[in-house]
């Protein structure tokens, strides 16, 4: 097997031949990197996981990445900003806590630790999605998700790692099992352009806002 559609755009994606477990293919229209889905563990082991994950107020590194992202990532942008979900927030929702001391009336949302159906019934002015997105198994439907139950002028704000400058046989941002996808900046402006986003903020290592237009 050379290729796969990819899993953002559908386009056919080449397989990444110096890698030969696991099977990765790379997306020459969105830039999108893709595990092979015969490759994902299954639900129990990545909840396992997840539950291993030491996130709380009290792990200071942990609060100073999240208080890293909300400097550029919201607080430049806050204003308006009355309600908004952490997606995917983990088994500790640091992130909504400290989004609710910036007065934005926070819900919590993870499809392990808080899975709550009344997301898909409201609409949000912010919805989070800090180190999320390298987890999704069909990026495209669940982007287009987070766009329905976002308020016009709303904003997406993401953090994952970039495969921008990285080699990606020896980056260790893959060698999390649960971590399947992986997008560039590049990536970034072709999902802008394709869910008709306007990009507020992007830097090159981590980090993009979004808006709904």
């Amino acid at each position: 097997m050379t290729y796969n559609n990819c899993s953002l755009c559908g386009t056919p994606a080449q397989i990444i031949k110096e890698i030969t477990k696991p099977i990765y293919f790379h997306c020459p229209n969105c830039d999108l990197i893709f595990m092979d889905n015969e490759f994902f563990i299954d639900s129990t082991a990545e909840k396992t996981r997840y539950s291993l994950h030491r996130n709380s107020l009290a792990n200071t590194g942990y609060v100073n990445m999240f208080e890293r992202f909300i400097d550029v990532g919201v607080k430049p942008f806050c204003t308006g900003l009355k309600n908004g979900l952490d997606f995917g927030c983990g088994p500790g929702p640091v992130l909504s806590q400290l989004l609710t001391k910036l007065g934005i009336n926070m819900d919590i949302y993870d499809a392990y630790f808080y899975n709550n159906p009344a997301i898909k019934e409201k609409k949000y002015d912010l919805i989070t999605a800090t180190e999320v997105f390298e987890h999704l198994k069909d990026p495209r439907s669940e982007i287009g998700f987070l766009k329905e139950i976002l308020n016009t002028g709303g904003l997406l704000a993401i953090m994952t790692l970039f495969h921008d400058h990285c080699d990606f046989k020896t980056w260790w941002y893959r060698r999390d099992s649960t971590h399947i996808c992986f997008y560039s900046t590049k990536t970034c402006h072709w999902i802008a352009n394709h869910f008709n986003f306007k990009i507020k903020y992007i830097d090159s290592k981590n980090t993009c806002v979004w808006q709904k237009k």
